[in-house]
């Protein structure tokens, strides 16, 4: 299979689901397998749950680091709302997107102030911006595999299980073993995602 290069890959989630280590775990394989890889990461008020952004760009060639509007070839959503604000800036009718479904509700919809919108609508919203839209619920997964907190993990694994990436499973697998903590359960998280995503292909 021949991929667009450089492939744009945009993470969204909120800050403590892993982003940072995910992003860095896809441009680690990368560049093993012999790419370039550049990320490029946004925060908002990330410790207190806020947005947290990450472009990843791969190529054979040396690239700057963040994806131009409405380029990525795949968006990796970590949380509902979270995907759809990124999508709508960075996705094309081209793009696909993985999305776990579980959402991260922020102090206002905690405390009343504001309601989190129905997640089938944002489900419906996201597949207008973009080709293709795959979801799962990577937080049940991560439970499976022993820690809601390996979320990130299950996420990487159904990003290489829909084999549109450059980016292959043994690549990524190999990059998971380098984790310290949680190695087994990491190592199932992955697994788990692979599956999830393979099953729906």
């Amino acid at each position: 299979m021949t991929y667009a290069d450089p492939f744009n890959i945009v993470i969204a989630g909120v800050g403590g689901q892993g982003n940072v280590l995910s992003s860095r775990l896809i441009a680690d394989a990368a560049i093993t397998k012999g790419f370039f890889a550049a990320i490029g990461e946004t925060y908002g008020a990330a410790q207190r749950g806020g947005s947290v952004m990450s472009h990843i760009r791969i190529s054979k060639h040396d690239v700057g680091p963040l994806i131009p509007l409405h380029s990525a070839h795949l968006l990796l959503g970590f949380e509902p709302i979270e995907a759809l604000r990124v999508g709508a800036r960075y996705l094309n009718p081209s793009s696909v997107a993985i999305v776990n479904m579980h959402p991260v509700y922020p102090v206002e919809v905690l405390s009343g102030q504001l309601e989190y919108p129905p997640i089938d609508e944002v489900e419906t919203r996201l597949r207008t911006l973009c080709s293709r839209l795959f979801t799962l619920d990577a937080v049940e997964l991560a439970e499976q595999a022993g820690n809601p907190l390996v979320m990130n993990t299950v996420m990487v694994g159904a990003l290489v299980g829909t084999d549109l990436t450059p980016i292959k499973t043994p690549m990524l697998e190999k990059e998971i073993t380098k984790i310290r903590r949680l190695k087994e359960v990491n190592h199932k998280a992955f697994n788990l995602g692979v599956n999830a995503i393979k099953t729906n292909l």
